[in-house]
């Protein structure tokens, strides 16, 4: 048995996602001097690239939220809602 799959399997089922982007670009990684280094300097741009991604939507929805009502401060809500979900925890 191998770590993979004592994993959780929200957790599980997202490394095969990440994975399978990642093996999208093997015949680039496979040329580095450590190929497991390598495979994991791919993963970490892969997930850079779905972070901007959410960046990207996140600012054009707090921009659209801001511009529907102009008196609300979209991240003084978002920042209390934060804290109370946060106190439940």
């Amino acid at each position: 048995m191998t770590w993979r799959t004592e994993l959780p399997t929200k957790l599980k089922n997202s490394l095969q996602s990440l994975l399978r982007s990642v093996d999208r670009h093997e015949d680039v990684y496979t040329k580095a001097e450590n190929v497991s280094i390598g495979q994991i300097w791919v993963g970490m741009a892969v997930m850079n690239q779905r972070i901007e991604k959410l960046e990207k939507v996140t600012r054009a929805q707090r921009k659209a939220l801001q511009d529907m009502e102009a008196d609300v401060d979209v991240d003084e809500h978002l920042s209390e809602n934060l804290e109370e979900s946060l106190k439940k925890y």
